[in-house]
């Protein structure tokens, strides 16, 4: 039986090993502060809102590069996978979505809930009252290759503070082997390059922080 498809956090960059392409899906937009009286009420509730800016020390500096290779094995039918990356706090909890792969068409969104636990702990992120957002994030299947994609250090438009965070691959496709890489991490706004283990039908994945 299949699951209502829920949704996701914000996707950043997706390249192909090997290109320069980079797809950067748009970002949100800030409503600008004024106390004038003839602006709107948007702006004027900017206005008057208290400054939550977060002030300590970020767990990205730059950007988060997540890198990884596909390598489609025996098994299964030959259909390219269905692959979500993204960052997990202590608490097992989804921060972020960083990228998502999947069939754009006949119907994919369907089988979204084989990704099992980006399925599962987006789901919980709904439940608790963040927006679906998985059809305005996500991007369409790939070939077997290597793939990077960009974590700005974000999670709803503010910096995600200094700690201990979990580093998500997972792939799967019809019929084929399940994959899951999920490695934790001290984050305290620089990572040097980190490899991550081979999992099934993923693999020469790491993690690292530009500045």
């Amino acid at each position: 039986m299949l699951r209502t498809t829920l949704g996701a956090g914000a996707a950043l960059a997706v390249s192909a090993c090997g290109t320069n392409d980079v797809e950067v899906l748009a970002g949100r937009v800030a409503v600008p502060a004024t106390n004038d009286p003839a602006a709107g009420p948007e702006a004027q509730a900017a206005a008057s809102a208290p400054d939550t800016a977060f002030t300590g020390t970020p767990a990205v500096e730059g950007e988060m590069v997540v890198a990884f290779t596909y390598t489609m094995a025996t098994g299964g039918k030959l259909e390219n996978p269905y692959v979500a990356v993204w960052i997990e706090d202590q608490q097992e909890l989804l921060i972020d979505t960083v990228a998502l792969f999947f069939e754009q068409r006949r119907r994919g969104v369907r089988w979204l809930d084989h990704l099992d636990r980006w399925f599962d702990v987006d789901a919980e992120r709904i439940a608790a009252g963040g927006l679906d957002t998985a059809a305005t994030i996500s991007s369409a299947t790939r070939e077997p290759g290597t793939y990077t994609v960009a974590w700005d250090g974000l999670a709803d438009g503010a910096a995600v503070p200094a700690g201990r965070y979990y580093v998500c691959i997972e792939s799967v496709r019809e019929d084929g082997p399940y994959s899951l890489i999920r490695e934790p991490f001290d984050l305290t706004g620089s990572l040097r390059e980190t490899l991550l283990p081979d999992v099934g039908e993923l693999s020469a994945a790491s993690v690292r922080i530009d500045v």
